[in-house]
């Protein structure tokens, strides 16, 4: 009797330990990531909207030209980037290239930003801050860098 109660104690003891992680399986941190509009300075409109660049032709790369993630959107016809976030980091470089083969413009617009991180319970999480574009007025409304070329 008193070996069934031991090992009874130990099942719940085990399980109330196993349970006190506050945790949720599966959870993780939100992607650091920005989006990105660029608009053409004369005219004021995105330059994929009125055919000046084409979005299969953009390409993100950093200083030593490693590529960089991103997705086009294309229902509002700006960049998604999402560079990958290890560590704390200050003043990163990133080229976003744009061209169109119809026309043979190109055009390259240079940022920098930082990486905070913070630590959570479960993980660490990453975020983007301090974006700038040195070479181009840009202004930063509802979520979007919006860059003019």
């Amino acid at each position: 009797m008193k070996k069934n109660i031991f090992v009874v104690i130990s099942f719940i003891s085990l399980i109330l330990s196993g349970c006190s992680d506050k945790c949720i399986e599966g959870k993780q941190p939100v992607p650091a990531s920005f989006f990105v509009e660029i608009i053409d300075e004369t005219s004021g409109e995105n330059v994929f909207s009125n055919g000046t660049f084409i979005s299969t032709e953009i390409t993100v790369t950093d200083v030593i030209g490693t590529e960089i993630p991103f997705k086009f959107v294309e229902e509002v016809n700006i960049i998604h980037i999402l560079p990958k976030t290890t560590i704390n980091a200050n003043n990163i470089d990133v080229k976003i290239t744009l061209s169109n083969p119809d026309t043979m413009v190109t055009d390259e617009v240079n940022l920098k930003y930082n990486v905070t991180s913070q630590e959570e319970e479960c993980y660490t999480s990453f975020q983007i801050g301090n974006v700038l574009f040195p070479e181009n007025q840009s202004e930063y409304d509802e979520g979007v860098f919006i860059v003019k070329i």
